[in-house]
């Protein structure tokens, strides 16, 4: 994260070297602020700015050897700040720099990171302070009074300060000012504290974020890392041990939906209005979202800046009315959300069940079938969600599979395929916003989940899919009626978004197998696959 350029600018008389020198004392236990040591072609003197001072034939022989990062003129003197300030910007410091308006232009093509501040004031108090500091006549005082308005570049942003009140105001404004400008990312933490599955963030009450975001009043802030962000319910704290006085703690789940390392900085705001709305408030009223509409939608749910009244409106709307389009473009995003595994095969084929029925672990005897046929298969699978065990935990009593993805590439590279937890591989930080809201409401939507399993298979490189579809009393899909619209749609948005898919209907209506629960479910997969004369038929035969 580069530091921000902040070049204090202002006619001479103003009080620039008081203000700065009240900035500089305030400052300087903050290791995010660096203040520029000038080179001047001026004798030094006492009580005024803190200066290197040189002879004009070094000064010149320093520009000439590129030692200046920005030099000018003024008033018969040179001016110079050394290059050495790039490698305060590059360490993400904020550089306070005193100069001339002449070279404000030049400073904006060369630094991105460019705010000024403009220091004025009454044009009579300016004329009593040049004469009290006793350097020039009255006729330069009267000159340098003439001397144009400063008018900034497009473009720049420019905050003014009039510096007509007594120090320690003058020095409060433009403190305030400088806060204002300046980057000021907080160190990332993990909080000791939870709230109900609810993001959370914890900042010092004293650190100096809280006055320059107004985050007094703040009900929820923005954390923000390079181009991950999130959304999150904003606590104020005074113990240290709970948030350092310059971090900003994180609950679990806010901590994870950020995706970045404890230590990593972090930029605070207050949370925008989303803008979404009004493409929410379309879908609400029962529109149809294009597909930059829907991004829209579903970046603001992810990071937090929906109310939760939005998300839940927007969420009951999709689960019943969802245009095929909107489905193909919410399977593109939510792969995108999610990091691609890439694989060396020129074909990668996954199978996956929709679920509701006990027992029937196809998965565990499918995918060692695939690959001893040659086929890669890299099968990444859920939890329990509806059932007494879900095929990762049945395959968990066998094997580790909270694998992360360098010993899932081990695993598929030694024997070509694998059975592992999708929460380590392709786990969707939107799937827990939708649902923290779906759940408790009791909201079921086989379009959203149509849209999810997809992503989940094209964000886990695979290029060609089965889809298992039970169908019966008891199980997710009543009626055959119901389950062949749900395959025909499987079948259209895979290939719509680049998969080959192939989706069955079942019987689901009674438990396959003898066993329920991992170890027992595991115990017939065994069975069927070692050919055991009494292994369960059904599971067999399906």
């Amino acid at each position: 994260m580069r530091g921000k350029l902040i070049f204090v600018v202002g006619p001479s008389g103003v009080g620039k070297d008081t203000l700065l020198n009240g900035a500089r004392a305030a400052l300087a236990d903050d290791p995010r602020f660096h203040f520029v040591r000038r080179v001047v072609t001026r004798a030094e003197e006492a009580g005024g700015e803190d200066f290197e001072s040189v002879d004009p034939e070094h000064f010149e022989a320093l520009a000439a050897a590129g030692a200046f990062y920005v030099s000018w003129s003024a008033h018969g003197l040179r001016y110079g700040a050394r290059a050495a300030l790039k490698h305060e910007l590059a360490a993400g410091r904020n550089v306070v720099l005193n100069g001339s308006r002449s070279v404000v232009a030049d400073l904006a093509a060369l630094e991105p990171n460019l705010d000024v501040i403009h220091i004025d004031a009454p044009e009579a108090l300016v004329a009593q302070r040049l004469a009290a500091r006793g350097r020039e006549s009255a006729a330069e005082i009267e000159a340098r009074r003439r001397r144009p308005k400063f008018a900034a570049p497009p473009g720049v942003k420019v905050a003014e300060i009039c510096n007509d009140a007594e120090v320690e105001e003058g020095v409060a404004r433009f403190l305030k000012a400088v806060l204002g400008a300046a980057h000021l990312p907080l160190t990332l933490q993990r909080a000791p504290i939870e709230l109900a599955r609810e993001p959370l963030c914890l900042i010092h009450r004293d650190s100096r974020i809280v006055e320059v975001a107004a985050l007094t009043d703040a009900p929820m802030v923005e954390l923000r890392g390079g181009d991950r962000a999130v959304s999150a319910r904003l606590g104020l704290v005074s113990d240290p041990a709970v948030a350092a006085p310059e971090a900003a703690a994180l609950s679990s789940i806010a901590f994870d939906r950020l995706g970045l390392a404890e230590g990593a900085l972090v930029t605070v705001t207050r949370t925008p209005s989303p803008r979404s709305r009004a493409a929410l408030r379309k879908k609400v009223g029962g529109g149809a979202l294009t597909a930059p509409e829907l991004e829209r939608v579903v970046r603001d749910l992810m990071e937090g800046r929906c109310t939760p009244a939005e998300t839940a409106g927007f969420l009951v709307a999709a689960s019943t009315n969802l245009s095929f389009e909107e489905i193909v473009a919410l399977t593109r995003l939510r792969a995108e959300m999610m990091e691609p595994l890439q694989w060396d095969y020129p074909l990668v084929v996954d199978k996956h069940s929709i679920g509701g029925a006990p027992g029937g672990r196809i998965s565990l005897i499918l995918t060692p079938i695939a690959v001893a046929h040659g086929l890669a298969m890299p099968k990444t699978s859920s939890r329990a969600i509806t059932s007494a065990a879900g095929t990762a935990d049945t395959m968990e009593a066998a094997a580790r599979v909270d694998l992360d993805r360098a010993e899932m590439r081990r695993v598929m590279a030694e024997a070509g395929g694998c059975v592992l937890w999708n929460g380590r591989i392709n786990h969707a930080p939107l799937d827990d916003v939708m649902q923290a809201i779906t759940r408790p409401l009791g909201v079921s939507s086989r379009l959203l989940d149509v849209a999810s399993i997809l992503s989940k298979k094209l964000a886990a490189g695979a290029t060609h899919a089965v889809m298992d579809i039970p169908v019966g009393p008891g199980a997710k899909v009543a009626d055959e009626a119901e389950g062949q619209a749900l395959a025909d749609l499987f079948e259209r948005v895979g290939a719509a978004v680049g998969l080959t898919v192939r989706a069955y209907t079942s019987a689901g209506g009674a438990p396959i197998g003898r066993g329920v629960g991992p170890a027992l479910e595991l115990r017939d997969v065994m069975a069927v696959l070692r050919g055991d004369g009494d292994a369960p038929g059904d599971l067999r035969e399906k």
